[in-house]
This record gives structure tokens, C-alpha cells and sequence, in this order.
């Protein structure tokens, strides 16, 4: 295993660093750190067992916060709490790390919903109120109240990994104006945050203004997955990764695939991945003139994600306006692996991801058709895309970006640059940086 994929190099901490987060956060001298981390709907568990047993978690294509989170707490001698929403009871015992079941009805509609995330704010805020931790870390999903009421117990920082708009259309009108405003004076309790897009980092200040420390993490990939560059010159085999739903563009890649396929007998469509849409894409696929050059291939585990993308000439990444999307990771994912990717508007990844990645304007479907006819029949074009990708490939494995590093940093209420600095300008396309905002 090389040293950079090593769990315990996970996380990088500067000299003196875990000092200034204790003073930073008033802990009381002669006693550890206590930090509380409100793990998301994914298996932070299984992720743990993975942890304790020296590995990273096999499942997933690139590190888990949450496995970044429990580095962190080892290198700085803390004792941690978190909240899992379901397996806390199968997690092996660790000396400073506890899990806790913390169930949260994530199904439930309309009125069951607001309900269910009353309950669950009130359960979460008498855990902090109970173990009284230093700092809790959560997500940017709960109703504007839990913000406040968390805020009571412990110092409250925010990992924010969804946008909270479709980027570039927020929504208007009087009803959401109120809505977000509710939000944004939550958020606002928060004393910083790590952030997986820039797009996502200047959302939160225009709702929330300016809370403290915020970063922009880069998504770390694990160098053993990582592939030889080699050279593409031609755009024929496309490949999507990502959720299976109408709002992700499944559909409007299949019709625009349909009018350049025809151009291109030797070219071939792989979409990957699962969701309520797959029947009708089965469905779709069946009936279209060029199924036999379209396969779905079900949903990957990391392993077949990075296989995929080492056959792969273009990743398509067509979302939506209406789906809200905080990074579109597998753009980054497909560059550090040499993949340039076409990608809608509202796709924040692009921005990160700079000449690798080309774009078209949302919900046009005209548009994406043109944009992917360019790109098969103009091997030119298509080459300058691809000779930008592989750029980004260092900073995915430079820990020091990664999401807890940065957490590292924003813990330790530090105003001067960390590592890979953007500054609080906005960024130019294409020169964007991961660190803060």
C-alpha cells in the first residue's frame, strides 16, 4: 500500500494545529477534545469497521468523510461521537470513537415529514445537550429550527455537500424568499464549514453571510485506483455514472446519442448506476434504433466505477435544472482518471474541473446534442478536452485538500490560507482551486 493511501495519512495537520483547535473551541485543559460528527444517510459504520481494520472503504470510489473524520480524531487524541442512522450496534468498540444509532425516517411525506424532522432535530439536540461535546459537524439538511436549537449545546460547524438552488437559478418569489431567509439565519449559527463545491461555499454566504472559516474540500481518490494516462483522440465511447432518474438527464442523453449514433456506427453508450428511473430506461433502451450499441450496466461498486472510466473516451453528466447537484463528483473522478467530460449548467463540478470539462445550457436538449456532436465529430476538438484532463489528478491526492484536512483548519478558526487558497473573489473558470473561500 503506498503511504498516501494509508488511513492514518488520511488527514494532515500543520504544526501546532490540534493545539489551536483546543484553544479555539475553549477546551478545558487536562482534558481531551470531544467532537460529535452527525454522519449522513450513507453507511458510516460499515465504513468504520473498514477503518478500525487499517482500510479505506472499499465500496466507495473516493474517501469517506466519514473515515476522514475518524483520522482526525485519532490525530488529535479527541473523543468522538456519531450519530449513525442505522448499524451503530454492529461497529466494532474503539477506545475514543462511540456510534450511536440516531434512526431518521427519511421516507416519510407532506405533513409525516415535517413531523419526522421535528422528532429527529429534538433526538439530536438532547444528544449534544447529553454528551456535550466541544464542536458538532452536520449536514445542510435539517429544518432551519434544529440549527438554532443545536447552537445551545455546542459550538455547530456545517459540511455541506448539496447545493441549496440549481447553480445560477435561484429560486424567486415571496415563499421562497421566506424559506430560505429561515434557513440562512440557522446556517448562520453555524462557525464555519467545508463545502464540496465553490458553488456550494457562495450559497451558503448569501444565504448565511459570513460565519467564519469556510472551505472548499477536493475529493481524494486512493492512488492504487488510479490508472496510466493514455491518450484519447476520439469520442466513441461515452459513458454516464449516476443516479438513474429523469432529473439527471438519462433520458436526454439517449435521444441525443440517437442523432449522432448514426454518424458513428462504431460508437457506444454505457449508463451506470441505479434509481427509480432504471425500468424505464431498460424500457427506453429496448426500443431505441441503437440499443445495440447502449448497455446499462447496473450500479458499480468503486472498484467497476474505475474500470468503467478506463475505458471510457467521454463522461456525460447531463443533469437537470431540477435536480440540485453540490458537485457531480464523478467529473473530478473521470478527469483525475484522464476522462473529459460534457456536463450541463447547473453542474458545479465544471468549474472545478476547468478545460476538462465542456458545457451545455440545462435542460436544452437541442443543446446537448449539439455539444455531443461537436465533440464525436470534431476529433480536434475533442482531443484539446481531453489533453486538459489529468491536470487535476495531483490535488486529488493531496491530503492536505481533502475534507478533513480542511475540516482541520476550520476547526481551528484560522483566517489566513490553508492550503490550495481561492480566496473570496469569484473564481475564474478553469483556475479554481480547492481550499477557501
Amino acid at each position: 500500500m503506498a503511504q498516501a493511501d494509508a488511513v492514518a495519512q488520511a488527514v494532515v495537520l500543520a504544526p501546532g494545529q490540534a493545539g489551536q483547535i483546543a484553544e479555539h473551541l475553549g477546551t478545558g485543559a487536562g482534558r481531551p477534545l470531544r467532537l460529535a460528527f452527525v454522519a449522513g444517510p450513507g453507511d458510516a459504520a460499515g465504513t468504520f469497521a473498514q477503518w478500525v481494520g487499517g482500510r479505506h472503504d472499499e465500496r466507495v470510489p473516493v474517501l469517506t468523510y466519514s473515515a476522514q473524520f475518524y483520522t482526525l480524531v485519532q490525530a488529535l487524541g479527541a473523543q468522538a461521537l456519531v450519530a449513525v442512522e442505522q448499524g451503530a450496534d454492529t461497529a466494532p468498540a474503539h477506545p475514543s470513537i462511540q456510534l450511536v444509532s440516531l434512526p431518521r425516517n427519511r421516507a416519510a411525506r407532506r405533513l409525516g415529514w415535517h413531523l419526522a424532522e421535528r422528532d429527529y432535530a429534538r433526538r439530536l439536540a438532547a444528544l449534544m445537550r447529553d454528551w456535550r461535546p466541544d464542536a458538532v459537524i452536520l449536514g445542510d439538511d435539517l429544518k432551519p429550527a434544529a440549527y438554532h436549537a443545536l447552537a445551545r449545546h455546542t459550538r455547530v460547524f456545517l459540511t455541506l455537500h448539496n447545493s441549496f438552488w440549481p447553480m445560477g437559478r435561484r429560486p424567486q418569489g415571496w415563499r421562497a424568499g421566506l424559506k430560505l431567509s429561515a434557513l440562512g439565519r440557522g446556517l448562520a449559527q453555524a462557525s464555519g464549514a467545508v463545502c464540496t463545491s465553490a458553488e456550494c461555499a457562495r450559497q451558503l454566504q448569501a444565504l448565511a453571510g459570513r460565519i467564519g472559516p469556510v472551505e472548499v474540500e477536493m475529493p481524494q481518490l486512493l492512488t492504487a485506483q488510479l490508472r496510466p494516462l493514455r491518450q484519447r483522440e476520439r469520442a466513441r465511447d461515452l459513458l454516464y455514472l449516476g443516479r438513474i432518474e429523469a432529473e439527471k438527464g438519462v433520458f436526454d442523453l439517449l435521444d441525443a446519442f440517437g442523432a449522432c449514433v448514426a454518424r458513428h456506427p462504431d460508437a457506444r453508450l454505457v449508463l451506470a448506476g441505479a434509481g427509480g428511473a432504471v425500468p424505464a430506461l431498460q424500457a427506453a433502451i429496448a426500443d431505441h434504433p441503437a440499443a445495440a450499441q447502449i448497455r446499462y450496466a447496473g450500479q458499480l461498486d468503486a472498484q467497476g466505477v474505475h474500470q468503467a472510466l478506463a475505458t471510457a473516451d467521454l463522461l456525460v453528466c447531463p443533469t437537470r435544472s431540477a435536480f440540485r447537484e453540490g458537485l457531480a463528483l464523478v467529473v473530478l473522478e473521470a478527469a483525475a482518471q484522464g476522462v473529459p467530460a460534457l456536463a450541463s449548467s447547473v453542474v458545479p463540478a465544471a468549474e472545478t474541473a476547468g478545460d476538462a470539462c465542456a458545457t451545455f445550457p440545462a435542460d436544452d436538449r437541442a443543446a446537448l446534442e449539439t455539444a455531443l456532436a461537436r465533440l464525436m465529430d470534431d476529433d480536434a476538438a475533442f482531443a484539446g478536452l481531453a489533453g486538459a484532463a489529468g491536470a487535476i489528478r495531483p490535488r486529488m491526492t493531496d491530503r492536505r485538500l481533502g475534507w478533513g484536512s480542511c475540516l482541520a483548519r476550520v476547526l481551528a478558526g484560522q483566517d489566513e490560507p490553508g492550503a490550495g487558497a481561492i480566496g473570496t473573489g469569484a473564481a475564474r473558470p478553469g483556475a479554481l482551486r480547492a481550499g477557501r473561500v
